[in-house]
């Protein structure tokens, strides 16, 4: 909290809780703030994964690393690798617009590496977080590596995974690259599904990147869980040519 020159009243950096860390809920009961909550996600689970949104955000963002050109044979697609990255940047600003409306869907990305789907990620994460709501990124290999080692009492994993089913948005990064089994499939699937469901009347989204085509996602994951990605997500697919091998080249 800062008091402004010749200003009586302070300005709170959260004015929620007014940077007392805590509000109250509809039924009365005492919670931590979202501020508060982000900071211990920020610590403990996000340092390493968002830890870069001064950088990476819609203000920085550019197309002027994507092609024009359109090659459908290369690209498997009727417009350029350009114009692809803008429609997936409306979409992504219209998840942002709309995240408190029930309707808008989840987002799914999909495509090689280096084409810019942790980048977005990243931008969609700092709008969000402007707009004083939480965010918990996780990797999919160590999300259900850690899940699977609270089921069988092997960590104590609970309060994390609460926050992975309540939080406002969750990040999924790199599905695919995990070890699958049965176990783990069925992890992925109770997370997906009970954040549809909203069951505390409260508006969660989800974003999840993959290296893995639609087809690839069928076959390793149940039917269930491509039932829901299909249903209930935006899918988009990065094309082009790898923009950070761009980026060292231009350097």
């Amino acid at each position: 909290m800062i008091y402004l020159s010749g200003v009586l009243e302070p300005l709170y950096e959260c004015s929620v809780c007014r940077d007392t860390g805590f509000v109250l809920d509809t039924s009365g009961k005492t919670t931590l703030c979202n501020c508060i909550k982000q900071k211990i996600f920020d610590i403990d689970f996000n340092r390493s994964n968002i830890g870069n949104l001064e950088k990476e955000n819609f203000d920085n963002f550019t197309l002027d690393l994507y092609s024009d050109e359109i090659n459908e044979e290369k690209y498997r697609a009727k417009i350029s690798p350009k114009k692809n990255i803008s429609n997936i940047r409306n979409i992504a600003l219209k998840f942002v617009e709309n995240f408190d409306n029930p309707e808008e869907k989840n987002l799914l990305f999909t495509g090689n590496t280096g084409l810019g789907k942790t980048f977005i990620s990243n931008c969609i994460a700092k709008e969000i977080l402007n707009l004083g709501k939480t965010v918990l990124y996780q990797t999919a290999p160590i999300m259900l590596d850690n899940i699977i080692d609270y089921r069988f009492g092997k960590s104590d994993y609970s309060e994390i995974y609460n926050n992975i089913i309540n939080v406002d948005l969750l990040i999924i990064d790199d599905l695919g690259a995990e070890a699958t089994n049965s176990s783990k499939i069925s992890e992925l699937f109770n997370i997906i599904n009970a954040r549809l469901l909203n069951s505390n009347n409260h508006v969660t989204k989800t974003i999840i990147s993959t290296n893995l085509n639609m087809n690839n996602l069928m076959d390793t994951y149940s039917e269930r869980i491509f039932s829901r990605l299909a249903s209930y997500y935006n899918i988009c697919r990065f094309f082009g040519d790898d923009i950070r091998l761009s980026k060292l080249i231009k350097k």
